[in-house]
């Protein structure tokens, strides 16, 4: 699967990973089996970013992925997740990733995102600094950060001492492409990794109509794809931007991984951008 550069890193991602929001609490030994070999099935696809996160589902996502990754060499794999923000004191913030961590059963995360941006700034200096003791203590190996406008990651990167943020996750879809269009040249221009979360909108366009709708069926014909495919395919066409579509099916999974070899034309993302 291709993959792309965390701006001067030189670590190279997969531009489509595995995205876990959707994996939920209470359920039976047959749900969780479903999602693990989904999960596997990614990997064995090339789709070896797997992103979590200690919110979803109060730790669960974390617990499930750490089942699975236990059976993979832990250098194959990149795993993300993500300190939520009601952690206000600095002590527990290193312990909300050490929790992480314990989940997940791993010693160290690939990326540790700040999910959602602060509005205050002496928030957003100790996220930074908890942020860059952890990356120095060998817990995380690069710092990213998550529904963050162009000027909060600029602040926030510009509190970073001897680091960088490589990625910034946001909601991005072809039916929710501000941030393809305003965004991303600066994340591109930086080097920076725009991550595409809810890559395939609600419930994977199974609803959609409209002039989106006939457009992506006549792409998608010529493709020999799906309309999901050539969502992901638009998305991933975009230089420095990546997705983590959820698939609970292993179907699913598949479909998801096949549209990393989709060439979109020119003229294909125009008519898509243009809708």
């Amino acid at each position: 699967m291709r993959k792309v550069q965390l701006r001067k890193t030189g670590e190279q991602i997969p531009v489509l990973g595995q995205g876990t929001m959707g994996i939920k609490g209470g359920k039976d030994k047959e749900y969780y089996e479903t999602w693990k070999t989904s999960i596997r099935k990614g990997i064995e696809l090339g789709m070896t970013h797997i992103d979590t996160a200690e919110l979803y589902n109060f730790g669960t996502s974390e617990r499930i992925i750490g089942e699975v990754i236990k059976e993979y060499d832990r250098d194959d794999l990149f795993i993300t997740s993500k300190l939520f923000p009601k952690h206000f004191g600095y002590n527990s913030m290193i312990k909300a990733c050490n929790k992480s961590l314990e989940r997940l059963d791993i010693k160290y995360l690939d990326l540790y995102l700040v999910h959602f941006p602060s509005f205050v700034l002496s928030k957003i200096k100790k996220h930074m600094r908890v942020m860059e003791q952890l990356l120095n203590e060998g817990k995380i190996r690069y710092i990213g950060v998550s529904n963050f406008s162009v000027d909060q990651f600029k602040e926030a990167d510009s509190l970073l001492k001897n680091s960088e943020i490589v990625a910034n996750q946001l909601r991005a879809n072809i039916k929710n492409q501000k941030h393809i269009h305003y965004s991303l040249p600066y994340f591109r221009k930086e080097g920076v990794i725009l991550t595409a979360y809810s890559p395939l909108g609600h419930r994977g366009y199974t609803n959609l109509k409209g002039d989106l709708r006939s457009k992506l069926d006549q792409i998608a014909e010529s493709h020999e794809a799906t309309i999901q495919q050539i969502a992901l395919a638009w998305l991933i066409n975009h230089e420095n931007v990546i997705a983590i579509p959820k698939a609970f099916r292993v179907k699913h999974t598949e479909e998801n991984a096949a549209a990393a070899e989709i060439k979109l034309s020119e003229e294909e993302i125009k008519q898509i951008s243009n809708i």
